[in-house]
């Protein structure tokens, strides 16, 4: 996948969210990007006292890769990487981060199902990913079918792939957001989310923020 098909996808993914949350809301949505965490560690952009005041989630997108076998064809490939995973095992309790997987992986899929991409996108726990998986490996292969009826996450064992439960869909994670299941308050001590910040290599991390005046529409 080009980093433009890869951009695309992103760039559509988070518009998409970002009128989810904001029809169930009567405030101001923020999308923290990985350029703009940047910038604030290199103290032009004062996102610390941002990130004090409000509810976060965080969103690690998983970018997809096309199969070349056309017997997976009906399948996006992803790689989750396994230092980065601990890492955000490390930084994050349950309903905090989540993964996010997108099953349309170039431009002209993405435009034939513009009207329907949110559903052809799934959100994952990151601790309900199997957990038998240690340091010494590297990498881990996901797979998603495309279909936007029933998205469905397979994950690579040792002789085959095995179904992942507990998937949710974007729509279900933003209702879960709004009204204060998913996600967390850092309140006053932000350090934590500071470090896992500083130390986080990935450019496909976002951190979806609502301001403590956002209220749950009626």
């Amino acid at each position: 996948m080009s980093t433009a098909s890869e951009r695309t996808t992103e760039v559509n993914l988070l518009c998409d969210l970002s009128l989810l949350i904001k029809q169930r809301l009567k405030s101001n949505l923020t999308i923290i990007s990985p350029a703009r965490v940047e910038r604030n560690e290199q103290g032009s952009d004062p996102l610390t006292q941002i990130l004090r005041n409000g509810r976060i989630i965080v969103f690690q997108i998983n970018k997809p890769y096309s199969y070349t076998s056309n017997r997976n064809d009906n399948y996006t490939k992803f790689v989750i990487k396994t230092e980065q995973h601990y890492n955000l095992l490390r930084s994050f309790r349950n309903k905090q981060a989540f993964y996010i997987f997108i099953a349309l992986n170039n431009f002209s899929e993405i435009i034939s199902n513009r009207n329907d991409f949110i559903k052809y996108c799934i959100a994952l726990d990151i601790h309900k990913i199997p957990t038998d998986i240690t340091l010494n490996q590297r990498t881990r292969v996901v797979r998603m079918v495309k279909s936007s009826l029933a998205p469905k996450l397979e994950i690579a064992g040792k002789r085959k792939f095995g179904a992942i439960p507990n998937l949710i869909t974007l729509d279900e994670l933003c209702n879960q957001f709004v009204k204060g299941l998913a996600g967390f308050t850092p309140g006053p001590n932000i350090m934590p989310l500071r470090s896992f910040m500083k130390n986080n290599n990935s450019q496909h991390t976002y951190f979806i923020h609502l301001s403590t005046d956002s209220t749950a529409a009626g």
